[in-house]
């Protein structure tokens, strides 16, 4: 299809390339789900250092096995929206955000607009806190000064991220975290924790801090327990800031319709498209039967993604509760990262050691990953509302992004706060909140703008909704804790 016909017949359809033979099959194997696990392993890496090591390990640590509910919930909840948000570029080539700039009722693009200022707030919070964290690990094991190595780390990474310079460090950064999350797996069955404990924990109920939590701890009991939870969910898998970026790399993938020859012709057509038309896709059965297996690309990568961040927060969290619980150890304060090494040791003596080489380069992975994470993030907010933004590119709006980030997290760290007080308020909005609004957003331009059989099937719907009713309400009753209201 040339793009002069693209763009001159409003009664053209589109239609999807032709889908990999692996992507047809009705069986699939695990080789056929990893062969397409590619943008979902960043995400996944984003988060190991901050919301699965420190997070879950402290969750289970003040609330034992009661919450592990939460990693299940939170999971799923989270990777609905994310697969839904994908499907949506794969089979159109138009990432949600430009749909959701003209579709919903109110000011043309107040939507994208919205979220993008709870990301743009968000950015420094978690870009600090996890800088903070390991400056005080490092600080912990007798290397310097805490704040000198937080700038330090920060803008090393900084530099790093834009010039590119990472490559090598990356894959050793792969390596020695697998092997982390390998030796945490053990430590679970060494730590031999109270199974039926654990079982329980799966079932949604009441729960409260531990009681030793209150004697030694009493600053920890001064939070209610809604926002110790929800900050945890917010850091488990990532949220808004990472997610909105997430969709956007799937262009470099070429996966469905981005992979069409004629695609900077087909986003110029459906950019001017009105606020409820239907997205001229192809509804011959061929064509539909391509879709269906293209929409398997980024299921395969969610899943394995979402799955491995589940199996990796409950292992983190169960040694938190039976290793850091039973020892009545919190990680908190300076301290953070310091109680974790205790996994390890679970294991073998040697690994004790070895923790300190994975923190380190786990924590300044995901400090490196951030800055192009928010740069796409930021791009793919702004270029649904601006044509300006959109012709300069995600190149463009880099600059912008690093001096914020950078400039905005080092007034954080200069404020002396720890970890946990510099990324709660972007925790519970940007990773809570505003992913349950996203996909509510998600719910209804599937159901506007989409010819109806290229819609999400009722299971993803319904999984859909329930999770943004859930991340909304309990975003909702979180801040309205934090600020003391309730």
């Amino acid at each position: 299809m040339a793009t002069e016909e693209i763009g001159r017949h409003a009664d053209s359809t589109l239609r999807i390339p032709e889908p990999p033979t692996e992507l047809r099959r009705g069986r699939f194997s695990v080789a056929t789900v990893l062969k397409f696990f590619g943008p979902g392993a960043i995400i996944a890496s984003l988060t190991i250092g901050s919301g699965e090591s420190i997070l879950a390990s402290r969750e289970g640590a003040v609330f034992g096995y009661t919450v592990l509910w939460a990693v299940v919930v939170g999971t799923v909840a989270k990777g609905a929206l994310v697969y839904a948000s994908n499907r949506h570029i794969t089979l159109t080539g138009e990432h949600p955000m430009m749909r959701l700039a003209k579709v919903l009722p109110g000011p043309r693009g107040w939507f994208p607009v919205l979220l993008a200022l709870i990301c743009l707030a968000s950015f420094p919070g978690w870009a600090s806190g996890v800088a903070v964290a390991l400056g005080d690990f490092l600080e912990s094991q007798g290397a310097g000064n805490a704040t000198a190595y937080a700038v330090g780390v920060l803008l090393f990474a900084g530099v790093l991220s834009w010039v590119g310079g990472y490559t090598l460090l990356e894959r050793v950064q792969v390596a020695i975290a697998g092997l982390m999350v390998v030796l945490v797996l053990v430590a679970v069955f060494v730590a031999q924790p109270e199974w039926l404990g654990v079982l329980r924990g799966l079932v949604p109920g009441s729960f409260e801090y531990a009681p030793f939590v209150a004697e030694k701890y009493p600053e920890i009991t001064g939070t209610s327990v809604w926002v110790e939870l929800v900050v945890f969910m917010g850091g488990l898998g990532g949220g808004m800031y990472d997610y909105i970026g997430y969709t956007g790399m799937l262009r470099e993938k070429k996966w469905g319709m981005l992979g069409h020859e004629e695609i900077d012709a087909i986003g110029r057509r459906l950019a001017v498209m009105k606020a409820r038309e239907t997205v001229p896709l192809s509804t011959a059965p061929d064509d539909v039967t391509k879709a269906r297996a293209w929409s398997r690309a980024p299921l395969f990568d969610m899943m394995a993604a979402f799955l491995a961040l589940a199996v990796i927060a409950a292992a983190f969290m169960i040694n938190g509760a039976a290793i850091l619980g039973e020892k009545h150890l919190v990680p908190e304060g300076n301290d953070v990262l310091t109680y974790q090494s205790q996994f390890l040791a679970s294991v073998a003596g040697i690994f004790e050691s070895f923790y300190i080489v994975a923190i380190v380069t786990v924590l300044f992975g995901t400090v490196y990953a951030v800055w192009e994470a928010y740069s796409w993030t930021t791009y793919e907010s702004l270029a649904a509302v601006s044509e300006k933004v959109r012709l300069r590119g995600q190149r463009g709006v880099r600059p912008f992004v690093y001096a914020w980030t950078g400039i905005g997290a080092l007034l954080m760290i200069a404020t002396g706060a720890s970890f946990l007080a510099l990324i709660t308020p972007a925790s519970i909005v940007g990773g809570v909140f505003a992913c349950g609004i996203y996909g509510a957003g998600l719910l209804y331009v599937d159901k506007v703008n989409l010819p109806a059989e290229y819609r999400m099937s009722a299971l993803v719907r319904m999984l859909v909704a329930l999770g943004s009713a859930f991340l909304t309400v309990c975003g909702v009753v979180a801040m309205l804790a934090y600020v003391e209201v309730i």
